[in-house]
């Protein structure tokens, strides 16, 4: 397995010391990604000396929607059709992950929707970091209302693989999508112990014009702790935002050839069930690169 930075010369004593990560979830369920999430999980948990669980998700149907009895049945027939898949899968699955070169565990959640969002919401508030993949498409976008839910109730660090991603040699640079708001500064806090491994890390400031005035002092005290924690920054902005305020700090990543992103997770609950902010959304559905997200 390729590293998923240059950190080879950490050694082995050398990730002890550093503070970090020690219990990561990645997010498995039967595809072709399960093998991309769990390299780049993998590699993580290496860096850190962190255990590494896998979360096998098989959504049951909800037998309660299907009012006849007719349906009923044939919802129960699907179930123990999914359940024997599940189990096959999560076979293959232990197969891989006695492959593995971390502490590790997989584990199944097997529910109807509703309760399997909570369950592996649940298991995300037990850990430090969770991988999934960025919820689009016919295939990952079957997960959109799980992810929005670990995002927003988590209470840690998201990090979205976009699909088919092809992991890098080494983690060079960041970019960090600033706005001076309470999920922004959560995002960096879930993000400095691979802020710290980066060689280059750059914020980008994206405010409305009246905002820049006043937010702008904002920029160069992030920079400044960032700085104490080890993280050496560089200013990109600011940036008024008249036009997508994603699209500006894409456009960023791109120009520096940027390994991750770091953002806030912006969006509102009006009736118990998160909508996401439009920056977010895009990011999710647009961007090449992994983001790595928190509310």
């Amino acid at each position: 397995m390729k590293d998923f930075g240059d950190f080879s010369r950490l050694g082995p004593e050398s990730s002890k010391t550093l503070v970090g990560y020690k219990d990561v979830l990645v997010h498995l369920d039967g595809t072709a990604e399960d093998e991309i999430r769990l390299r780049y999980a993998e590699a993580i948990a290496a860096i850190f000396d962190a255990r590494l669980a896998g979360i096998f998700t098989n959504e049951l149907p909800d037998i309660a929607s299907y009012g006849s009895p007719p349906g009923a049945m044939a919802s129960m027939e699907l179930e123990q059709r999914l359940r024997d898949d599940g189990e096959a899968t999560f076979r293959r699955l232990a197969d891989r992950f006695d492959q593995l070169s971390v502490a590790n565990e997989l584990r199944k959640i097997e529910e109807m929707p509703v309760k399997l969002r909570r369950a592996v919401t649940t298991e995300a508030r037990c850990a430090d970091l969770f991988v999934a993949s960025c919820p689009r498409g016919a295939g990952p976008g079957k997960w959109a209302r799980l992810i929005e839910e670990v995002l927003f109730e988590g209470g840690h660090g998201l990090v979205l693989l976009p699909e088919q991603f092809k992991s890098r040699e080494a983690l060079d640079t960041v970019i960090i999508g600033w706005i001076n708001t309470r999920e922004a500064a959560r995002a960096i806090a879930e993000a400095l112990p691979l802020l710290r491994l980066a060689t280059s890390t750059r914020i980008v400031c994206v405010e409305e014009p009246a905002a820049l005035a006043r937010r702008i002092f904002g920029v160069a005290d992030i920079a400044a702790h960032l700085d104490r924690h080890g993280v050496k920054v560089s200013f990109e902005g600011p940036f008024s935002a008249p036009r997508d305020a994603a699209s500006i700090i894409l456009e960023e990543a791109h120009r520096f050839s940027a390994d991750l992103i770091v953002t806030g997770g912006y969006g509102h609950s009006p009736m118990h069930e998160w909508i996401l902010g439009g920056v977010t959304r895009h990011l999710i559905n647009q961007s090449d690169i992994p983001l790595l997200m928190a509310h």
